[in-house]
């Protein structure tokens, strides 16, 4: 998708901005002409029809704009909704770590416990745990189930009732392999033990105490707002056109706008706490989604993490499509994360909300 949601925190904006020099021991302001400025030269270089960014720095949102137009002609702000593609598996990863903090849902118990509905045609599939399908280490994959070249379904429901008759291509638990079917299950286990659709659960559990109002998930791509469709590029120039059939809910159904990402970006690096210190997760919770596991590499619970440059560990989410190639759509350059190895202060939590809710 060429129309693309960018959230960078401040420390990536700084680094292009000319003004960036700060005196020690105090931080470096953030130049917004320097900002765009960087935005309008990578539209120049891109041919990017429509870009929303988002500059954060701790709990405070310094920045927070949009450039050019969307695939309808309407301008883009910091308030558009957008497909955060794969950026979604990192919403999906933080709604199943709430369910385990309230003592519903088991990370490292098999997910059939939680989700009888869940079969395979290969007995090994009983074994799956809940964390093996956030680190991808479950075993299935695209060459035993192509998650796009088959019939797509209309639900989680329908997503996790195709998969009966694939098999998987390695034991449990031996081997990382990127698969959006993962996170379709672990979203379906959501709804399932909260007794919520995916959508309502996000809605009230994760956007809503953290004030991410533009923002909710959709289960095909047909349900897409105007602004969130996305252009081919063709000959070096972006065509607007219809997206493609497809199910992403649970792996890349999120829309979401700049504005509403900053928070995101801002409880990643504040323990779990938005910007007004509401907590959706516990610290603990927080840095186990950002820990990978030895067979699953870089790649934790929806969050690649890279080495620590400067003191510093790098966290992203997983894109599943490179902007480089000009014969297929692009998925927005995943959110990026600077955490300080040491424990930042944090203000005071307010009381963060209890999922609740029965099976179904």
């Amino acid at each position: 998708m060429t129309v693309r949601l960018l959230a960078a925190v401040a420390a990536v904006a700084l680094a292009a901005s000319p003004a960036a020099a700060s005196t020690a021991g105090s931080p470096a302001p953030v130049d917004a002409p320097a900002v765009d400025a960087l935005v309008r030269e990578y539209r120049d270089a891109t041919g990017l029809p429509g870009v929303a960014v988002a500059v954060t720095r701790g709990t405070d949102v310094l920045h927070a704009a949009g450039y050019g137009h969307t695939p309808a002609g309407a301008p883009v702000t910091a308030y558009s909704p957008m497909a955060v593609a794969s950026v979604s598996k990192s919403f999906t990863a933080l709604a199943v770590m709430q369910l385990v903090e309230a003592g519903r849902v088991e990370l490292d118990g098999p997910v059939r416990r939680h989700l009888p509905e869940f079969t395979m045609a290969d007995h090994r599939a009983a074994t799956i745990t809940v964390r093996q399908l956030l680190d991808q280490t479950s075993g299935m994959s695209d060459r035993t189930f192509p998650a796009f070249s088959r019939r797509q379904p209309d639900s989680l429901r329908e997503a996790v009732a195709g998969m009966r008759t694939a098999r998987l291509a390695a034991a449990p638990g031996t081997r990382w392999e990127y698969h959006n079917p993962n996170f379709q299950v672990a979203a379906r286990l959501v709804e399932v033990v909260s007794g919520r659709t995916f959508d309502d659960y996000l809605r009230t559990y994760v956007f809503g105490p953290l004030g991410m109002a533009d923002s909710r998930t959709i289960d095909v791509a047909a349900e897409l707002p105007a602004s969130a469709r996305g252009h081919l590029m063709i000959l070096g120039a972006a065509v607007a056109l219809p997206e493609p059939p497809a199910f992403g809910n649970g792996s890349g159904g999120v829309l979401s706008s700049a504005r509403d990402m900053a928070a995101w970006l801002v409880a990643q690096g504040n323990r779990g706490r938005g910007p007004d210190g509401t907590s959706v997760v516990s610290p603990s919770g927080l840095a186990t989604l950002h820990r990978p596991s030895a067979v699953s590499g870089s790649y934790a619970l929806g969050w690649s993490v890279e080495g620590p440059p400067r003191g510093r560990r790098r966290s992203d989410t997983a894109a599943t499509c490179s902007p480089r190639r000009r014969t297929r759509r692009c998925c927005p350059r995943p959110a990026t994360v600077w955490r300080s190895w040491r424990t930042p202060a944090c203000p005071t939590a307010t009381p963060r909300p209890s999922p609740s809710g029965s099976s179904r």
